[in-house]
């Protein structure tokens, strides 16, 4: 792991056990949640909140008046000791890794669903429910579209890959081939 995650994550861990607590991680989660976004969706918010020709203090100021009165006091301390300590570009990743700490917590897992079509809504519950029966969490499905699987689906969860793709399949048909010809030649 990059130092930068390594850095992102204690920043995350830190902020998750000041909410567990004091029993607001519901209320840090949705400031998280909005905080990232306006980052993520405004490139000249990013950029201010990043820039190193925008002093410290001016950055705390715009942010008490954007932020102050949304955010709980927490969150908005938070921010202000990630902005001491110059850490403020690694703020989406210490936003995934709060996440990723609010899904170990809540049981839940994000689970990448690829098919070569889009899948029905029906299609979505199955999956779900099957995922959720085999591994006893809460699932959430992040379908996506790749018509080069050609049929079936490929799953994604946690860097672990379950792929029932028909390009799957054929690639391990061709593997095998490739393998026994080597061997006979042998």
């Amino acid at each position: 792991m990059r130092r930068g995650g390594i850095l992102a994550g204690r920043y995350a861990k830190a902020l998750f056990r000041v909410g567990r607590e004091r029993n607001i991680l519901d209320r840090l989660h949705a400031d998280m949640s909005a905080f990232a976004r306006a980052l993520n969706e405004n490139q000249g918010f990013t950029y201010f909140f990043n820039s190193p020709e925008v002093t410290r203090q001016e950055k705390k100021a715009k942010i008490k008046e954007l932020f102050g009165d949304s955010v709980s006091e927490v969150f908005f301390h938070f921010v202000m000791v990630v902005l001491d300590k110059g850490r403020q570009t690694l703020f989406p990743e210490i936003a995934a890794a709060f996440n990723g700490e609010m899904d170990v917590y809540n049981n839940r897992v994000k689970a990448l669903v690829t098919a070569s079509v889009a899948l029905t809504p029906e299609m979505k519950n199955e999956i779900r429910a099957q995922l959720a029966k085999q591994l006893n969490k809460e699932v959430v499905l992040i379908p996506e579209v790749d018509e080069s699987l050609l049929g079936g689906i490929k799953i994604t969860i946690d860097g672990k890959v379950i792929d029932g793709s028909i390009k799957g399949k054929l690639h391990k048909m061709r593997r095998f081939l490739l393998e026994q010809s080597a061997a006979a030649l042998n």
